[in-house]
């Protein structure tokens, strides 16, 4: 079974990781909580090889992504 978790590293908090069984909610809830979190008017998503989705929302780096993960997959 797909995952999809959805990372989010802020500056001002500990990593948090969130799991949805779908790419759109998972998608979703990262530009959510991207938009909710940013400081300033800057926001921009942009392709990371290897992730479905990637924004930031600060020029410090903070940023949220998601990406598809196997359940129960060993680390490979």
């Amino acid at each position: 079974m797909i995952i999809y978790v959805l990372m989010v590293q802020d500056r001002h908090t500990d990593p948090q990781s969130y799991v949805f069984d779908t790419l759109e909610a998972a998608i979703a809830a990262a530009r959510q909580l991207a938009q909710a979190a940013r400081r300033t008017a800057y926001y921009v998503e942009e392709p990371i090889a290897g992730w479905l989705f990637h924004a930031c929302y600060s020029v410090e780096g903070d940023a949220v992504w998601v990406v598809a993960k196997e359940l129960n997959a060993p680390p490979a």
